[in-house]
């Protein structure tokens, strides 16, 4: 799990500097590396996240708030329904967030 989280973090580095061609390859490279629900919802967390980025820059979608996406996040976590695979991706949007403020300092 340990080396599935730094992919993770690599794909969401590489989002965060939009080089959104490198994110998807390793995020393609690693898909089938995912065997638990936490680790599959982490996955569809980053894809999503890819997924928006490459809609926003054909100016589809908003940019991306890191607050709004803490917010949310906090609150997919704190729901007593959520099960690993929603903890999985709530800790990814996360993680995003986090690189987002960091980016913006």
């Amino acid at each position: 799990m340990f080396a599935l989280n730094q992919a993770i973090a690599f794909v969401l580095e590489s989002a965060r500097k939009a080089d959104l061609e490198e994110a998807r390859t390793k995020l393609a490279a690693m898909m089938t590396q995912a065997k638990t629900d936490r680790e599959k919802g982490s996955m569809m967390a980053a894809a999503g996240i890819l997924a928006s980025l490459s809609k926003g820059k054909e100016g589809g979608m908003q940019t991306w708030n890191g607050e709004k996406i803490s917010q949310a996040a906090q609150k997919i976590k704190k729901n007593q329904m959520a099960d690993d695979w929603d903890l999985g991706y709530a800790d990814t949007l996360l993680g995003y967030a986090k690189l987002l403020r960091q980016g913006n300092k």
